[in-house]
């Protein structure tokens, strides 16, 4: 499987999972200048902006550095109307499923 493909089926399991839990789906893969917001949701009358990290049989969150934390808030803050916060969903693979996990206000 593709590292794109990984990120599209963890983009996949993260939008239904926010969905669940009374998420509005704003956009997808939202393109910013030269980055990228994977998804833009509406939650309680707020806009969020969501990195979903995505791995296989270990933590994603390993991936969230200061400088890719950067990234994202210039990405985010490029937007109209400015998202009030960026979330992480991290999403692990492995052969019993998917592990999901909801990062609030990380950046």
């Amino acid at each position: 499987r593709s590292r794109r493909d990984l990120g599209r089926l963890g983009e996949r399991i993260a939008a239904g999972f926010l969905l669940r839990r009374g998420a509005r789906l704003v956009a997808s893969n939202v393109r910013v200048g030269r980055g990228e917001i994977d998804l833009l949701v509406s939650i309680g009358g707020h806009v969020v902006a969501v990195e979903v990290k995505t791995r296989v049989r270990e933590d994603p969150l390993i991936q969230l550095t200061g400088e890719k934390e950067r990234r994202m808030w210039e990405a985010a803050s490029r937007l109209s109307p400015r998202p009030s916060r960026i979330d992480v969903v991290a999403v692990r693979l492995d052969d019993g499923g998917a592990t999901v996990r909801w990062v609030q206000g990380v950046v």
